[in-house]
């Protein structure tokens, strides 16, 4: 009978043992793990009937199988109190029930043992868990932390790329119209006796160059201070049409050399946002000066403003050179310009856009580019409007 029993008990955990490699088993791994000591303590409490009940010695058995399952599991206290209260009822309940106990002195010394047992299984479980939960917890942290350092390396080698890209572009963009202006000087200066005239004209070309020059270095002083957290947003309540009024004005003096058509739709609308004065004018002179410059002469360039939901949204459109579609994803990229953009007699260095997004995202708000080559181009801002309470 004893051998039937504990090799029913001896199969039955080892293929229990073996679910916990199935995928059942790992999806149902606690249960497992529970049922194996409760199978064990229900066997030796069986043999513990046959074997003289209460005053059978084989109630060690029980401290075993409780020392045991600290020992072989990391398992929250509650879970290890469970398992201990199993194993102590399937002791004591049958003897309550069934034998006439005439030793009680044998009982209480069982039960003392036992329930001593529980509690410094309960007790350990308690450490043990705490212990490898902390490991555990260390451990994760220490991954976490490995990760972001590689986060972290990763962002300074692309920093690294960054700056020398930077550098290399801009040491290009002086260095281009610095030779240039020493090339003109030293060619007039070379040269036999010249009419004023010519004079004049590599003066006023030197001139021009030397203002590409001045917009260059101020709009990295900007992108530089903007990096650096030195350029504050001071928002207040801003008339967009009033803005576009100064715009058209200054877009309309830089159209004139190309016989470009600057028209505005929307002038007679109130929108009204909050932001900041200088820097809306900044960006909407950014873009309507680019929709002017790759605008071939006798283009239009139109200026359509008009609320959009919670927004106002502002388009500014032309039928200029267009933009590849491969090109758009980097538009807004420090320094880029297309090819055919590059191969165009245009001034700038490809900051201006980068200096506009910045300036949309600063009042939280939207920028996009939508373009076909040889149809045109445009640009549309969307800015959140004042709310009413606010103006």
């Amino acid at each position: 009978m004893f051998f039937e029993i504990r090799l029913f008990c001896a199969a039955a955990t080892l293929l229990l043992f073996v679910l916990t490699f199935t995928s059942i088993g790992k999806k149902n791994i606690i249960f497992l793990g529970v049922a194996a000591p409760i199978l064990i303590g229900g066997a030796i409490s069986l043999m513990i009937r046959y074997l003289g009940g209460y005053e059978s010695s084989y109630y060690a058995g029980l401290n075993l199988v409780m020392l045991a399952i600290t020992l072989l599991y990391a398992w929250d206290v509650r879970i290890t109190a469970g398992i201990c209260f199993v194993i102590y009822g399937s002791y004591l309940l049958p003897i309550l029930l069934k034998d006439d106990i005439r030793r009680p002195e044998i009982l209480i010394n069982n039960n003392a043992f036992l329930l001593g047992t529980a509690f410094i299984a309960m007790t350990s479980a308690y450490f043990v868990f705490r212990l490898r939960y902390q490991e555990f917890e260390s451990l994760y942290r220490l991954e976490e932390s490995r990760k972001a350092l590689e986060i972290s390396k990763k962002k300074l080698e692309e920093a690294g790329v960054l700056k020398g890209q930077f550098f290399a572009d801009i040491s290009h963009e002086l260095r281009t119209p610095l030779s240039v202006i020493r090339g003109e000087a030293e060619v007039t200066l070379r040269g036999k006796e010249k009419p004023a005239d010519e004079y004049k004209k590599v003066l006023q070309y030197i001139v021009l160059l030397t203002e590409q020059l001045n917009q260059l270095v101020g709009d990295l002083l900007f992108l530089a201070r903007s990096e650096s957290g030195d350029i504050r947003i001071e928002r207040r309540p801003v008339s967009l049409s009033e803005i576009f009024v100064h715009v058209c004005r200054a877009g309309e003096t830089l159209a004139q050399k190309k016989e470009i058509k600057v028209s505005f739709i929307g002038q007679d609308q109130e929108v009204l946002v909050g932001g900041d004065v200088q820097r809306l004018k900044q960006l909407f002179l950014i873009l309507v000066d680019n929709a002017i410059k790759y605008t071939c002469s006798g283009g239009e360039v139109r200026i359509s403003l008009r609320k959009d939901g919670r927004f106002g949204r502002v388009e500014i459109s032309d039928n200029g050179i267009g933009i590849p579609a491969e090109a758009l994803p980097y538009i807004f990229e420090r320094f880029y310009r297309t090819e055919r953009a590059r191969s165009m007699a245009h001034g700038g260095a490809g900051l201006g856009l980068s200096i506009a997004k910045w300036i949309v995202e600063a009042h939280q708000s939207a920028i996009s580019i939508s373009s076909v080559v040889g149809v045109g181009t445009t640009v549309a801002v969307d800015l959140p409007l004042l709310e009413k309470a606010k103006v």
